[in-house]
């Protein structure tokens, strides 16, 4: 395993122009074209440090005497790697990991020049990312440790998944991977759901002020009713603060709205003569018909991003008061054309089906409407899917204020940027799409057109 300094030498070149400049007066296209450069270049210059991580790792691993990490203070290489790289643990795995791609870590010996085992590039298509600088090294780490949960992908999936990490952030990438894993091996998520419910807890614990300090652990299908509850009084109270014209909440309202949902929530349950048989807001699950008739398959529930398992989806059905959507049943009329000024709410759950939340940034469905593409008052846009998208107020606002087109269909969605954002003006995949990870249909699915 070696490196060259080459390539970060390379990576400063692009960066030339902006040199010696006050950043004040660069126009924005320059001031994000000198952020995109030096991005790279630091992803490039960190090659190098993934590379020496692993590199310790191989020589603190299974050690007489603990090896070097121990010989230098500290309790594994992980620990070594954080001081030195000035990050946390979790970073420092990240290192390890993606250094990992560059040769096994696995040679006999203690370090010196001769002792190296085989050298070999397990995903050689996230290696060349890497070393071209355009994976860091926690998208890599993310797609290591997918890649390894997928028993038996191939060459085609590994490649999938990289083109997928160019366009995504690493939140929304998590995602993807979470929602490719859970697809890959559906027997193998349903012993994950029981083993994280197993592990769910919740604490309580006072400290020396008097505060009372919660901690917890919880399945997504226990955290699914409560996170909807709890985003269901935020969006509520934030709606009220703007229709009194209060402006922006102050830093940490969301928090405190919270835990004024959760006291009252207790207290009307202390009350109430059947507690917790209730709710005031809707827990949406979705699962395709067969895979709710048959219990194979997998569903999914708007307050979490975590895949669920068939079988879980049909005992939230059946646990509490939800509201199941049966894809492929047909049985609501979703497009009602001019007649209606609002989505119906089943043409809103429709669009949380095709958008998964927000279809521009992927926030919750939660913290979103339904928003006419063409407008129904200026424009006399019909109230119907192919007209609607779902959008948080914050996106909402960015897509008119700085000149994004949207286009739809009943089934898909793209975002056309202005020419001072991207001057060809190339169509961006949002929604559910956007997320996906697909393999033989991936570079057909790529090229699809919006429609015009």
């Amino acid at each position: 395993m070696e490196f060259s300094v080459l390539d970060v030498a390379k990576g400063l070149v692009p960066l030339k122009p902006f040199e010696q400049r006050d950043l004040r007066t660069l126009s924005e296209d320059e001031l994000a074209t000198a952020l995109e450069v030096a991005g790279k270049l630091a992803r490039l210059a960190d090659v190098p440090s993934v590379m020496l991580a692993a590199e310790v790792q191989r020589r603190s691993k299974d050690k007489p005497g603990g090896g070097m990490a121990r010989r230098r203070g500290h309790r594994n290489a992980a620990g070594l790697v954080a001081k030195q790289r000035g990050g946390s643990a979790g970073q420092a795995h990240d290192a390890i990991a993606t250094g990992g791609l560059f040769g096994s870590d696995d040679g006999d010996g203690d370090g010196d020049e001769n002792s190296g085992g085989s050298e070999s590039v397990p995903f050689p298509h996230v290696a060349a990312a890497v070393k071209a600088g355009d994976l860091s090294s926690a998208q890599a780490a993310l797609l290591i440790e997918t890649l390894e949960a997928l028993d038996g992908a191939g060459e085609e999936v590994e490649q999938a998944l990289v083109a997928k990490a160019l366009k995504l952030s690493l939140a929304d990438l998590r995602k993807a991977c979470l929602a490719l894993r859970a697809r890959w091996d559906q027997d193998r998520w349903s012993e994950r759901e029981k083993r994280q419910r197993g592990e769910r807890y919740l604490a309580l614990t006072e400290n020396a002020d008097g505060m009372v300090r919660i901690t917890g652990l919880l399945d997504p299908a226990s955290a699914a009713p409560i996170k909807t509850w709890f985003d269901a009084q935020v969006k509520a109270a934030f709606r009220q603060r703007r229709e009194e014209g209060l402006g922006a909440a102050p830093a940490g309202e969301a928090g405190r709205i919270r835990v004024d949902a959760l006291v009252d929530l207790t207290r009307h349950g202390m009350r109430c003569e059947a507690p917790g048989s209730g709710v005031s807001t809707e827990v949406v699950i979705r699962i395709d018909h067969d895979a709710l008739r048959t219990g194979v398959g997998l569903g999914s529930c708007d307050a979490v991003s975590t895949p669920l398992s068939a079988g879980q989806t049909r005992r939230l059905a059946v646990d509490m008061k939800v509201l199941p959507i049966v894809l492929g049943g047909g049985s609501q009329v979703l497009d009602v054309g001019y007649a209606r000024r609002f989505f119906t709410p089943a043409q809103r759950h429709a669009l949380a089906e095709r958008d998964g939340g927000c279809a521009f940034c992927h926030a919750p469905v939660a913290w979103c409407d339904a928003h006419h593409i063409a407008w129904w008052k200026d424009h006399a846009g019909p109230t119907d899917l192919s007209n609607g998208v779902l959008l948080c107020t914050r996106c909402h606002h960015r897509i008119h204020d700085d000149g994004w087109q949207v286009r739809a269909t009943a089934t898909k969605v793209w975002f056309i940027p202005p020419t001072s954002v991207d001057p060809q003006q190339r169509p961006r995949q949002g929604g559910k799409a956007a997320l996906e990870v697909n393999f033989a249909s991936t570079t057909r699915a790529s090229t699809t057109a919006p429609p015009r």
